[in-house]
């Protein structure tokens, strides 16, 4: 049976950029997601700036973090971006734990928490060198990428979310993980994406899910109560 192909351009929800989506149509309810893109028109720093306030406290923390912003200006990087709300978690998940330690310890903020254990952390959700989708999709154990400092490598794996009745026929989507250094994945720390393949001027972003919790589990809290 012949499908005509429909490009569609919509905004994403006034916060992101334009989104072109190329589907082939076969009832109301499914839709092939194998084009699925957005173009942002700036660089992968001015992207968080535009997020409607999303991005606030990342963009606090990047500015905190020696040449974090640069590489979002300037770098062909991969950015997982995070939202405010994995950052008030992993914040919450600090302050409670300081609170019951024998002395207590006064609450910490963005603003205050130690700048170098933060930037090892932040680091993590920078790639050098850009990762789309299209890029992990043939690999079914995932790839191996170096964040942008200190030599550590993240772990990104595809996945095609079901939708509509259609076994794997919805959006993409990549599960990206901190392997904690080792080979063992029961070790490892992972969080999704809920926005992927975003295309800014200079790199790409993928969007995490508002769940994640920032520093990947208990890594964040025992490196800033050191």
């Amino acid at each position: 049976m012949h499908m005509h192909i429909h490009h569609k351009t919509c905004l994403l929800a006034g916060v992101i950029a334009l989104v072109v989506l190329a589907g082939c149509k076969k009832d109301d309810t499914y839709y092939n997601y194998d084009k699925e893109t957005s173009v942002f028109n700036g660089n992968s720093y001015e992207y968080l700036q535009k997020g409607g306030g999303l991005f606030d406290s990342m963009l606090l923390v990047i500015n905190r973090c020696t040449g974090l912003k640069d590489s979002l200006v300037r770098g062909k990087v991969t950015l997982f971006a995070i939202n405010n709300n994995s950052f008030n978690l992993a914040m919450k998940n600090l302050n409670l734990r300081r609170a019951t330690m024998v002395p207590a310890r006064p609450p910490l903020s963005l603003a205050t928490l130690d700048s170098t254990q933060l930037d090892t952390l932040t680091c993590r959700y920078i790639l050098s060198d850009l990762y789309a989708t299209d890029r992990v999709v043939n690999n079914a154990d995932g790839i191996q990428a170096p964040a942008i400092k200190y030599g550590y490598r993240m772990n990104l794996l595809y996945e095609r979310i079901n939708a509509a009745g259609y076994q794997g026929g919805g959006p993409q989507q990549l599960f990206f993980s901190d392997p904690k250094q080792t080979p063992f994945e029961v070790f490892w720390v992972t969080t999704k994406t809920q926005i992927v393949n975003v295309k800014t001027t200079n790199g790409i972003v993928h969007v995490l899910s508002s769940g994640h919790d920032f520093g990947f589990g208990n890594e964040f809290v025992e490196r800033m109560n050191r």
